[in-house]
């Protein structure tokens, strides 16, 4: 900057306002040579351009901040898997396969909602009022799915059948209709018992989403006793290689009014629940982390940040090494997963959202409760689909800033212990059939912190 400039502007600005400021002569002088005597020191403070602190010493350098990788060993520990977490009835949807993968099948059991008794029709005479004697005539089982989530693209075939033997929602499975503690009843066949054959329907995905089933009056009638726990439908597919995402399923009726006996209406009954059953349930991973599945899965492990920081030339160039660690320090915090190619059969078709969670009380897993959620988005870190198939092998961030933080100090903000046992987990427990997995300790892979260290240089004081 140059300081002649800043007083000949002063000056002008003066002088310009000359005649206002006449009554003021003498203090204009003064103000005049005042700025003229200030020129050499403006011009000379103006070309060192220096910043100085409030005692005239020199600002101290502005802080660093650093990434800092530290290996699985140097603060994780550990690892368990744990299953069985909520039930496939939770999910409230269905999944249909056959030899999927060569290994996958899977079959979907819906029970059936009451039917409407009472519908407003009109009369011989054109007047419209409820009518509670309606007659079944028949009617079509729709079933609704999901073209993303399904891995066909071409026609399939479908099979419905009523089911034949009592059967509980919550906790049949591909070898029991019903598996309480009190009750264990295998199917007489597996994978769901011996039904009633239906008919066969087909599903073309590029036409829609639906598939749809014609119905008697027969059935229709059988179905209409919600209290018989025997009753239900079972959906299937025939064309193996397969896997299909069944969304819901409805039953459109036809019936004639008593009020006008020459019109059919249309009803709509619903389905009251869905579960699907499916074999084999896979085995637990060896050596990996997984997360997700029906019922779900959940992967703990130890964790401890480290207090001191040592061998990392951008944070030693900075302070003196070996570094301690404060908590203040910790400007962003991150356990890093590297995905691993999920087994076909249960291989992601629709994004991950993952969730990761303090574990109270790790000597009571798997039933330990869990603490609130450490990620800030509430749907949690959604990782794509592929990540788990043809493009394994990705970095995949689950921040915790605010734990990492909490760990090191050895309390939260309200003066509590910070557990620390973490459990990576699905936001939704359970969501789908399909789960991620991500590799483990000792592998190429394995698990590492991820931390973003801001420190200050030292500063010498006087």
């Amino acid at each position: 900057m140059d300081g002649r400039k800043l007083v000949s502007t002063v000056l002008y600005q003066l002088l310009r306002k000359k005649k206002s400021l006449r009554v003021f002569g003498e203090h204009h002088r003064f103000a005049v040579l005042t700025m003229l005597g200030l020129l050499p020191l403006l011009t000379i403070g103006c070309q060192e351009q220096i910043p100085v602190a409030l005692d005239d010493q020199a600002v101290p350098g502005v802080p660093v901040s650093v990434t800092v990788e530290i290996p699985w060993t140097s603060f994780g520990s550990n690892v368990e898997v744990f299953g069985g977490y909520g039930s496939a009835e939770e999910i409230g949807s269905g999944v249909l396969a056959e030899d999927f993968a060569g290994t996958l099948n899977a079959r979907t059991l819906m029970r059936i909602g009451a039917y409407p008794r009472i519908a407003t029709v009109r009369d011989t005479t054109g007047a419209s009022r409820p009518d509670s004697t309606l007659t079944i005539l028949g009617g079509r089982f729709v079933a609704f799915f999901d073209t993303i989530a399904s891995t066909n693209t071409n026609p399939v075939r479908l099979a419905l059948g009523a089911t034949t033997e009592a059967w509980d929602m919550a906790t049949t499975s591909w070898t029991y209709a019903v598996d309480t503690i009190n009750d264990q009843r295998p199917w007489t066949e597996a994978g769901g018992g011996v039904v009633t054959p239906l008919g066969e329907a087909i599903w073309d995905p590029s036409l829609g989403d639906t598939a749809v089933f014609v119905l008697d009056s027969v059935q229709l009638a059988e179905w209409s006793d919600t209290t018989d726990l025997s009753i239900g439908a079972r959906i299937d597919i025939i064309d193996p290689g397969h896997r299909l995402a069944l969304n819901a399923a409805l039953i459109r009726l036809d019936a004639r009014p008593s009020s006008n006996p020459d019109t059919i209406i249309e009803l709509t009954a619903l389905t009251s629940g869905s579960t699907f059953i499916y074999s084999p349930f896979p085995e637990p991973p060896p050596d990996g982390v997984r997360i997700g599945g029906a019922p779900s899965w959940r992967t703990i492990l130890d964790l401890q940040i480290p207090s001191v920081i040592d061998d990392v030339p951008e944070l030693c160039a900075v302070v003196s090494c070996p570094h301690s660690l404060s908590p203040g320090e910790i400007s962003y915090a991150a356990l890093v997963l590297t995905s691993r190619t999920t087994e076909l059969a249960f291989q992601p078709t629709d994004s991950i959202r993952l969730d990761v969670r303090p574990v109270l009380d790790r000597a009571v897993m798997p039933k330990s409760p869990l603490g609130v959620s450490l990620i800030a988005n509430p749907f949690g870190r959604s990782v794509s689909p592929e990540a788990f198939g043809g493009s394994s092998g990705l970095e995949i961030e689950i921040p915790f800033t605010g734990y990492a933080r909490d760990r090191l100090r050895g309390k939260d903000a309200s003066g509590d212990p910070t557990p620390g046992t973490l459990a990576l987990l699905s936001v939704i427990e359970p969501f789908s059939i399909t789960f991620a997995s991500f590799e483990g300790p000792s592998s190429e892979g394995e698990p590492f912190l991820r931390l973003i260290v801001t420190v200050g240089p030292p500063v010498e004081l006087p």
